[in-house]
């Protein structure tokens, strides 16, 4: 199951960009047309809709503001976003430890409020920068620039908010999975970093010391409360392609399944299981790699546990097979990795 075919509950990104066109004097009912939401059911967190409807959605969005005007519209909305335009995930993110763990965070529960991409954490291309991939998980067509627009943008302007003059420069480059646009000089002055076009994937830099700005605002409780409701909201509603499926499903346990128990808890066969991955490109066990190394950067950038230690955690019998597959991912061990940050 793609996004396209998926239902859910209405999420916090469709829900504030539906507020953000009726604030500039758009009529709900052209907003919304095609997509079976009304005036109301829309900013109710138990409405169900599907890929579709909510593309009919951003369509609509085009049409009214204009296919020419519709990639600037996405850094326009972005740019308004706050805590309460990602809804539970934005409370979360308001009490991480730190910028990195604000990111993290992001990353993690991503697809409790924005559907359409899956950002990955893909390691260390320069020294001192984290690199996250973002990628589709369906084919957006004409609406992928204003969507990453929107979500890339978004992000950064939610981190501003909640960490203020420390969040500048947390995002050091970005490169984007669409052609050189005629208007670059708007996006250098939303992101005020060096940005690039033309790539496989969008991908975004972060600066892993400014990242160590802490969130002085912070409640340890609060943090707690909406980790519950982000992990029960991931587990009951962002179930998209089977990739994000299981991809929702590690991110609420602290521990890593084997593919037949996987499966069982999907409710499917581990053949079937395995045959859904991949058609969509990717292997189970690179899923599970995929968010061991997203923990492993956070537990060597946020605890004084050892790297012994470290490995148990992920299950790995022994350090050094931990140490291996850190070096696999980023290129380098996380004794090293650990150095370069203190």
């Amino acid at each position: 199951m793609n996004s396209l075919q998926q239902i859910s509950a209405v999420s916090a990104s469709l829900s504030f960009c539906i507020q953000q066109m009726a604030q500039r004097g758009y009529e709900l009912e052209d907003v919304l047309r095609g997509s079976g939401l009304d005036g109301k059911s829309y900013l109710q967190p138990d409405t169900m809709v599907g890929g579709k409807a909510e593309l009919a959605v951003y369509a609509n969005i085009q049409r009214l503001v204009g296919v020419r005007d519709i990639d600037e519209f996405g850094l326009t909305i972005g740019g308004q976003a706050n805590v309460n335009s990602v809804g539970m995930l934005g409370g979360l993110a308001a009490n991480a430890v730190d910028l990195n763990h604000a990111g993290y965070l992001l990353r993690r529960f991503h697809a409790i409020s924005n559907r359409w991409f899956t950002p990955e954490l893909i390691g260390t291309l320069a020294s001192g920068n984290a690199v996250v991939r973002y990628r589709q998980t369906a084919n957006l067509e004409r609406r992928y620039r204003f969507l990453i627009n929107l979500s890339v943008r978004g992000m950064q302007h939610l981190l501003s908010e909640i960490f203020g003059a420390a969040a500048n420069g947390f995002i050091t480059r970005i490169g984007f999975a669409f052609p050189q646009p005629k208007n670059i000089e708007r996006y250098l002055t939303e992101f005020n970093c060096p940005v690039s076009f033309g790539h496989d994937f969008t991908y975004a830099s972060f600066d892993d010391e400014i990242g160590k700005a802490i969130n002085v605002k912070r409640s340890e409780y609060t943090y707690n409360v909406f980790l519950q409701h982000c992990r029960e909201s991931a587990t009951r509603f962002a179930s998209t392609s089977y990739q994000q499926r299981v991809l929702n499903a590690l991110s609420c346990v602290d521990e890593y399944p084997s593919a037949s128990m996987m499966a069982e808890s999907l409710n499917c066969s581990e053949r079937s299981l395995r045959r859904h991955l991949n058609d969509e490109g990717v292997q189970y066990s690179e899923l599970v790699d995929k968010i061991r190394f997203d923990r492993a950067v956070y537990l060597l950038s946020h605890s004084n546990d050892s790297v012994k230690s470290i490995g148990y955690q992920l299950s790995y019998s022994e350090p050094a097979a931990f140490i291996r597959a850190f070096a696999r991912w980023s290129g380098t061990t996380p004794t090293e990795f650990r150095r370069k940050l203190a």
